[in-house]
């Protein structure tokens, strides 16, 4: 489109003998426009807006070759990421990850393996396009079995955070057990989980914990969507426990219910645990728990 904006009194009579009433400028000048669609109208300060709209409706081109990754960050445990390409055009292939190699499809899953490491690992995607080529990167924490204030995630009010992380595990691959290390009055437990991509709204599955060394004693847990968070109102009827020796919540992936916490696929929980009641201490000794994930059993 080619617009030279200006005024020239043989335009402003065209104007005024269509029906406008405006000043008529004293000065001269010349105007052109190569568009397919012209309008000019006065602004009743006595001049005329031109205004030259380019062909098709001016739509902007679409925004370049780009690829989305969810989720973008793993727990050690690893799991499944979804890779998205939008307007890269023929994909002609995907590089990078731990399978991520070959194929021509617009989306791409790849299953990441967990992090024993003690520094976070980047697993690096790439897809290419007759439009162009992206990249993006998934990161795994790091092995995060037992960690202080200053780690992986640190809980203020409390003189120690002790976090396990839960592998979700393949389909129909049983429950995941994990041991707490260090857990007294005064620490934290924050047992971290993530859902799979899919969705099994009748299916019931429930994050449970225990003595594991030591006798029973009561403790108050909770499910959330945050570490460290004892949730008010809570997630669900069943996913906050004030006073309990083995406290245990349940929940369904996706679906609704009226007791059960509804977690969305692919999102990070913890289930937070505290050796307390009413805000007393209850732990004498050693108070280190199990902690198990069972799933539904469709998951």
């Amino acid at each position: 489109m080619h617009m030279n904006r200006s005024i020239s009194r043989v335009l402003a009579a065209a104007v005024a003998s269509a029906g406008f009433a405006a000043p008529i400028p004293t000065f001269s000048a010349t105007l052109s426009c190569t568009s397919s669609s012209f309008s000019a109208a006065p602004d009743g300060s006595g001049n005329i807006v031109v205004n030259c709209t380019q062909a098709g409706g001016g739509t902007a081109p679409p925004p370049s070759c780009y690829v989305s990754a969810s989720p973008t960050v793993l727990s050690a445990a690893g799991g499944n990421v979804t890779l998205t390409a939008s307007n890269c055009g023929t994909v002609s292939g995907w590089t990078g990850g731990k399978a991520a190699t070959g194929g021509t499809s617009s989306s791409w899953q790849d299953t990441i393996p967990a992090n024993t490491g003690t520094q976070s690992v980047t697993y690096s995607y790439t897809v290419s396009g007759s439009s162009g080529s992206a990249s993006v990167g998934v990161t795994v924490q790091a092995a995060g079995s037992t960690t202080t204030n200053g780690g992986a995630i640190s809980c203020n009010g409390y003189g120690k955070t002790v976090v396990v992380d839960l592998a979700w595990g393949a389909l129909k691959s049983g429950n995941v057990r994990v041991n707490s290390s260090g857990f007294g009055n005064g620490a934290i437990l924050v047992a971290r989980f993530t859902t799979p991509s899919t969705t099994a709204p009748s299916l019931i599955g429930k994050i449970q914990a225990a003595e594991s060394s030591g006798g029973p004693i009561p403790r108050s847990a909770a499910l959330s969507t945050t570490p460290c968070d004892f949730p008010s109102p809570p997630l669900a009827k069943f996913s906050t426990v004030p006073n309990s020796t083995s406290p245990t919540a349940s929940y369904v992936v996706g679906g609704t219910s009226a007791y059960y916490a509804i977690l969305s696929p692919s999102t990070t929980y913890y289930f937070n645990i505290k050796n307390e009641v009413n805000g007393a201490p209850t732990c004498s000794g050693n108070c280190d728990m199990f902690v198990e994930l069972q799933k539904p059993s469709g998951l």
